[in-house]
């Protein structure tokens, strides 16, 4: 299965922030510690028995420039799943 993430990035490249606070970014990575960034894709090996896929994922917020604000931290981040 192959996954593919897309979203609002600002100019650090990172997924903007939709939320309140002011110089935060929000970072995805997936269980190998990668950062998947706009467009960018992972794939995984469906189990033949039980024909499931993980597809682990942890999302945090940074701040690249610092002069981070307090606020709410919001993103849309779409996941589009090819299954072969």
């Amino acid at each position: 299965m192959t996954a593919i993430v897309t979203g609002s990035t600002d100019n650090t490249g990172y997924y903007k922030n939709e939320g309140t606070a002011e110089n935060i970014q929000i970072e995805l990575r997936d269980d190998q510690d990668a950062t998947l960034k706009n467009g960018d894709s992972k794939t995984v090996i469906v189990d033949e028995i039980t024909r499931n896929a993980q597809f682990p994922l942890k999302a945090r917020a940074i701040t690249v420039n610092g002069n981070a604000s307090q606020g709410t931290i919001e993103a849309l981040i779409n996941v589009i799943y090819t299954w072969q």
